[in-house]
C-alpha cells in the first residue's frame, strides 16, 4: 500500500519505519525534504500526500490544518495521530480530528495512537504487559482498515469508541499521558490499559 506520513519527528519516523518494515511503499513528508530518514525517502508534504493512498498525520496539532491546506486529500484515509500542544494546559475547545473532518468532508478521518509513546505505537508487545489502543471515526470501513493496520503493528486490544465525537476524550488523554510521565519513574515506557471486570447485574 502507498502511504504518505506527514512529519519527520519521533512519531513520524517510527510510524514510517514500521510501515516500510511491513512492506508498504512509504514517503515521509517534511518542510525540509532530504534523502531519507529511517530508510524512508523524505519529500515535500505535497509529494508525500500525492504519493499516499493513505495519509498519516504525525504533526503538532497546531500545524496540521495549515500543512494540509492545498494538499491532494480527496477521499483518502487520513489517520490522525496528532494532538494540540496547547490542550496539555488549556481545555480542549474542539477536537482536532473533527476540525480536520470539517475542513475535508470527503476524507475518511480516523483517530488513533495519539496517547501512546512512539516506540510502543509500532511495537506494543515490547512493554511486556497487555495494553489498549483506541480508534474513532465516522467511516466504519476506514476504521476497519485502520484496525487491520494496527493488528499488523502487533496490537490486539483495539477498542472502537465510535464516531469522531469520541475524539474529544481521546485527545484529552494526551494531557493525562503528560501528567503521568512527569511522576512515573519509567520515562515514556508506559501506557494505558482497559481492564474489564465481570458484567454487573441490572
Amino acid at each position: 500500500m502507498k502511504i504518505g506520513v506527514l512529519g519527520t519527528g519521533m512519531v513520524g519516523s517510527a510510524i514510517a519505519g514500521k510501515l516500510k518494515q511491513l512492506g508498504h511503499d512509504v514517503r515521509l513528508g517534511s518542510r525540509h525534504p532530504a534523502s531519507d530518514k529511517a530508510g524512508v525517502p523524505v519529500v515535500s508534504h505535497e509529494a508525500a500526500a500525492q504519493h499516499g493512498d493513505w495519509i498519516v498525520l504525525c504533526l503538532p496539532g497546531e500545524s496540521v490544518l495549515e500543512t494540509l491546506d492545498g494538499l491532494e486529500i480527496g477521499n483518502k484515509i487520513l489517520v490522525d495521530i496528532s494532538n494540540f500542544d496547547s490542550a496539555i494546559k488549556e481545555p480542549l475547545q474542539e477536537p482536532l480530528a473533527q476540525l480536520i473532518q470539517r475542513a475535508y468532508p470527503d476524507a475518511r478521518v480516523v483517530k488513533t495512537l495519539n496517547s501512546i509513546s512512539a516506540h510502543l505505537m509500532v511495537d506494543p508487545q515490547s512493554l511486556g504487559a497487555p495494553h489498549s489502543v483506541f480508534v474513532a471515526g465516522n467511516d466504519t470501513g476506514a476504521k476497519d482498515e485502520v484496525t487491520e493496520l494496527l493488528k499488523s503493528f502487533g496490537w490486539s486490544d483495539i477498542i472502537d469508541l465510535g464516531d469522531l465525537s469520541a475524539t474529544r476524550a481521546m485527545e484529552n488523554l494526551a494531557a493525562v499521558w503528560v501528567s503521568l510521565e512527569a511522576v512515573l519513574d519509567v520515562g515514556p515506557n508506559f501506557t494505558l490499559a482497559v481492564v474489564r471486570g465481570d458484567k454487573m447485574a441490572d
